[in-house]
């Protein structure tokens, strides 16, 4: 089949088994690939009833026809699918980069990983040779951390590795997967679920090609592509990233500002996109065949967070600022960073502080239950504060004692 490895691998994390099973054409033409394909093999894989974090729930890492190939956008994502533990449902996380491309150029268009290894290890992917890596020295450290040690061990700066971090390790319902150090299969809890199976990583080599029927009018489709891109209707996308949204949206009266509560937010010059490249935006970078290069990497000059240093995209930058009150780009940034370093989904992270901030405008949570926090909307320090705390899995339940359904939202 041209734009597919025709293959599925199949790997058994407690009895150490792989093997590889075709991927049949009728099922690649029906789902075409990523999520459709990974909601396919979960529910020919996995039983109706089955506790997410338990071996049983299969974890499936699926790419698409594009993935390996020279399309732009299209060709550099892949996507986890399992039983969510978030919300007990399916559950889908997309990431895009390098990692995607690489598996596909390995070989296979989906990875199914089974049961539970009986102690950390990661999955070295070389082509069609499969080993299972000891993960111990790894285990707490972040992802970031993880990547570099997994290929100073194998010797190959090249290597593309998908990991969790200590949140995933903790079974945290919002855990991400993250690939490329900054990178995240964000939504659903798919790093619990790598968690619970005790794989810290999958680090991939892939050398071979990715056919496609038609290879000359692929390009010239391609250049059409890359052309379209350079036009005038995403110039603010290549120069100021998913950020520019935060303007626009607002004019829109469509910003989520304090915990959902309003539309608007009257600090949000100081959150946009113009505003970060300005003053923090250091680096700006690219994916995989694509030359948007909307990833910009801002680090943070001065002050309290001197140093911090995070990939920006739209959706955490509300999530931390204006559905948080917070005008503050150190304190954003800061919040930012700590979810990547320890592989808790951003926007869910920035989500539930909203909520816990609107909790205690409205009584519900107070300092004697916050141990001191003061949760007003606009309060950067106590922010960034909370983010610490989940991270660092200082369970919250010790501290603040507010309705149980609250404590299970915060501890989520």
């Amino acid at each position: 089949m041209f734009g597919y490895a025709g293959r599925i691998l199949r790997i058994d994390l407690s009895s150490g088994a792989v093997k590889t099973e075709p991927l049949k054409e009728e099922v690649a033409k029906k789902y075409i690939g990523g999520i459709g394909l990974g909601i396919r093999l979960l529910l020919d894989n996995s039983e109706a009833g089955v506790d997410p974090l338990s071996p049983e729930n299969p974890l499936i890492l699926t790419t698409g026809p594009l993935s390996g190939t020279i399309a732009p956008t299209g060709g550099n994502g892949h996507a986890f699918v399992s039983k969510s533990p978030l919300t007990g449902g399916v559950g889908e996380a997309k990431s895009h980069g390098f990692f995607g491309s690489e598996m596909k150029r390995a070989g296979y268009d989906a990875i199914i990983f089974e049961n539970k290894a009986e102690k950390p290890i990661y999955i070295w992917i070389d082509d069609d040779n499969v080993q299972f890596m000891d993960a111990k020295h790894l285990w707490g450290k972040s992802p970031q951390e993880t990547e570099t040690l997994i290929k100073e061990e194998l010797g190959d700066y090249y290597i593309r590795v998908a990991a969790i971090g200590l949140a995933g390790e903790k079974l945290s319902r919002i855990a991400c997967i993250m690939n490329d150090r900054t990178r995240a299969a964000g939504r659903t809890g798919m790093g619990a679920v790598m968690g619970s199976k005790n794989l810290k990583a999958i680090a991939i080599r892939g050398t071979k090609d990715v056919k496609v029927a038609h290879p000359e009018e692929f390009l010239e489709f391609v250049k059409m592509l890359h052309e379209r891109m350079k036009g005038p209707a995403t110039t603010k996308y290549r120069t100021l990233g998913t950020p520019l949204n935060v303007l626009v949206h607002n004019a829109l009266g469509a910003l989520p500002t304090r915990n959902f509560t309003n539309a608007t937010f009257e600090g949000a010059e100081k959150v946009s996109g113009e505003y970060l490249n300005e003053r923090f935006v250091v680096r700006i970078v690219g994916c995989s065949s694509c030359a948007m290069r909307c990833e910009h990497i801002a680090v943070v000059p001065e002050g309290p967070y001197k140093g911090t240093t995070v990939r920006v995209e739209y959706e955490p930058l509300w999530a931390f600022g204006p559905n948080c009150g917070v005008d503050r780009m150190d304190a954003i940034l800061k919040a930012m960073e700590l979810c990547n370093y320890y592989g808790l989904d951003s926007l869910s992270a920035g989500n539930i502080v909203g909520f816990a901030m609107d909790c205690y405008e409205h009584g519900i949570l107070t300092e004697k239950d916050t141990g001191g926090l003061k949760l007003k909307f606009g309060n950067a320090e106590a922010m960034v504060k909370l983010v610490r705390l989940r991270v660092l899995s200082v369970r919250l339940r010790g501290s603040v004692r507010a309705p149980r359904n609250l404590r299970t939202t915060l501890k989520v």
